[in-house]
């Protein structure tokens, strides 16, 4: 069976820096999110969505809502570019893109990739084991 082809170890940091910054960015926007649907929905919507709801919230939800999905997006691709340079299995990738779906989950589930990126950096073989010996 032949060697595991080594990781390259700065691709792979400088991904997880910029999957790390768009966990906390979706993290909250998800939490924006959720506070503008409860105030649209809960506090000002009364007892029959989409027809009491107060002008201001929805207006706030009609814009806030793409801006979310499109933060979301760019999630998905900074996740996806991370489980592309670790080289992880499906059940990560499925697992990274999970984190960014439930208010603050996304804060933990950095948290947890940071642990696993620097346990398979020490772990597996990378491009700059040679050049640290």
């Amino acid at each position: 069976m032949p060697a595991p082809r080594p990781l390259d170890e700065v691709a792979a940091r400088t991904s997880f820096a910029r999957f790390r910054v768009a966990s906390i960015v979706e993290g909250i926007a998800l939490l924006v999110l959720v506070v503008i649907m409860l105030m649209r929905y809960v506090v000002f919507g009364g007892d029959v969505p989409f027809t009491s709801v107060s002008p201001f919230w929805e207006q706030v939800s009609s814009v806030w809502s793409p801006i979310h999905g499109l933060i979301y997006m760019v999630y998905v691709v900074l996740g996806f570019d991370l489980w592309m340079k670790m080289r992880w299995g499906l059940g990560r990738m499925l697992l990274l893109m999970f984190f960014g779906v439930i208010p603050v989950l996304s804060f933990f589930g950095e948290r947890w990739t940071h642990q696993k990126v620097e346990a398979d950096l020490a772990r597996r073989p990378t491009l700059q084991d040679e050049d640290r010996a």
